[in-house]
């Protein structure tokens, strides 16, 4: 069976982080050259007509509560070039715990703010993210906390 592969152009809307001075709380992993975080990726179809609506609603209000949550430590808004109303939150966490626990997209709080504004959230999916140690992110040990 042969299978076309498509690339599938996104734009980063917005690096958001739960400080001024943003970087994610990387661990070394056991392979050289590559440090970890946690992830929790979170797909929404926007309404016709409502994507900038819900880009601009994901970057003020849905992060500024998942600021409130332990554990948060940034977030990155991803939009498709190819089907424009597909939006990809990208929360990282600092344990796989929190990325796996923390179904922020369920909160009462955060479900009134989209509902206007979805048509559905199709796909939430957790991940380990590995980061060349070279990409320019430093690792900051009085960042970690314990769960």
């Amino acid at each position: 069976m042969n299978h076309r592969i498509e690339p599938v152009m996104v734009t980063i809307e917005e690096v958001i982080g739960n400080s001024d001075d943003w970087r994610l709380n990387l661990r070394p992993n056991g392979n050289a050259g590559f440090q970890t975080l946690n992830a929790r990726g979170v797909e929404f179809i926007a309404k016709p007509g409502r994507i900038q609506d819900l880009r601009n609603c994901i970057r003020d209000k849905v992060i500024d509560y998942l600021k409130l949550g332990t554990g948060f430590s940034s977030a990155v808004v991803l939009t498709s070039h190819n089907e424009p109303r597909l939006v990809l939150v990208l929360t990282f966490w600092q344990t796989e715990m929190q990325a796996r626990n923390n179904c922020w997209e369920l909160a009462p709080a955060v479900r009134k703010l989209m509902q206007p504004l979805i048509d559905v959230c199709s796909k939430v999916q957790t991940y380990e993210a590995a980061v060349p140690k070279s990409s320019g992110i430093e690792m900051r040990e009085t960042e970690r906390r314990a769960c």
